[in-house]
């Protein structure tokens, strides 16, 4: 998986990569440190801690199985105001490639994360690779590892870029790797596929009950003609919306665009984050123009 560009600076901004079928965000890092120096802190629990989004328990081994503690971490974020996962059964996870002091991959819940890392010039190149679940989380995972990753930056000393608020690092990863636009159906409906690491209950409730469908910001839309497809799996429930009422409307459709990405939110954190539907009107005029 590792880009062949020789890197002695890194953007600090992810990339999603499509490969096949395989949608993966790509960050990488270049520290002025020794491999071992930076192996330790993406693999020594105490130092994960630091920066990972969880306590990483359990052998470092291939085959060796992870334990994910999030608790400390949900404290924290909760403190500073930023949207974290809801309390939920914990994370568990396999190692997958162990060879030090080079790659370190694992299992995550449904997501598969990978850290390599290369000698460059007087330190150390990392290219940590996700890869997702689905295409749609992408915005949210992407901004999230931003914020850790420059967890790792401040613990390997180094200049972590300029103090930007969560929500607008959120926002950017929206409108650089968001999820794909909604698919008209040929008879005036329009329908969007998302994915969640919570269960199909949650979404049916948060989708049909009215004071949560407020929580997310859709009250003044519960009445439109909505169909809700929901199904779950071991690690991943993947929903579909179909509004069967779209037609040429773009800024309805826009609309719905920005309401399930709040949706997605509040179903990860139980927060309303607010997004401008604004951005997509021009995109959905020309999908629904043709169809």
């Amino acid at each position: 998986m590792t880009d062949p560009t020789p890197a002695t600076t890194a953007s600090h901004d992810g990339t999603l990569v499509l490969d096949g079928d395989r949608a993966m965000l790509r960050f990488q890092r270049w520290y002025p440190h020794a491999v071992d120096r930076v192996w330790r802190a993406i693999t020594d629990a105490d130092e994960m801690a630091r920066w990972f989004p969880s306590n990483v328990g359990g052998e470092r081994r291939v085959g060796g199985d992870l334990v994910f503690d999030d608790g400390a971490q949900r404290a924290a974020a909760g403190d500073a105001g930023e949207p974290t996962r809801a309390d939920g059964p914990t994370l568990t996870g396999r190692v997958v490639a162990y060879d030090p002091p080079q790659v370190f991959s694992f299992t995550w819940g449904g997501e598969l994360l990978r850290f390599e890392l290369v000698p460059d010039g007087d330190g150390t190149r990392l290219v940590f690779t996700q890869v997702l679940s689905h295409p749609s989380v992408a915005a949210r995972n992407g901004a999230g590892w931003h914020a850790c990753l420059r967890g790792l930056d401040r613990l390997l000393g180094v200049a972590a870029g300029p103090e930007t608020g969560w929500t607008d690092v959120y926002e950017d990863y929206v409108r650089r790797v968001g999820p794909a636009i909604g698919v008209p159906t040929g008879d005036g409906g329009v329908t969007w596929e998302r994915a969640t690491h919570v269960d199909g209950a949650r979404i049916r409730a948060a989708t049909s009950d009215p004071a949560e469908v407020g929580a997310w910001g859709a009250p003044d839309h519960a009445a439109e003609p909505l169909r809700w497809d929901v199904e779950p799996g071991a690690d991943l429930t993947i929903y579909r919306l179909t509004h069967g009422a779209i037609g040429d409307d773009a800024a309805l459709a826009s609309t719905w665009h920005a309401l399930l990405l709040q949706l997605d939110m509040y179903l990860a954190s139980g927060q309303l984050v607010p997004v401008d539907a604004a951005r997509w009107t021009a995109e959905y005029e020309k999908v629904l123009r043709t169809t």
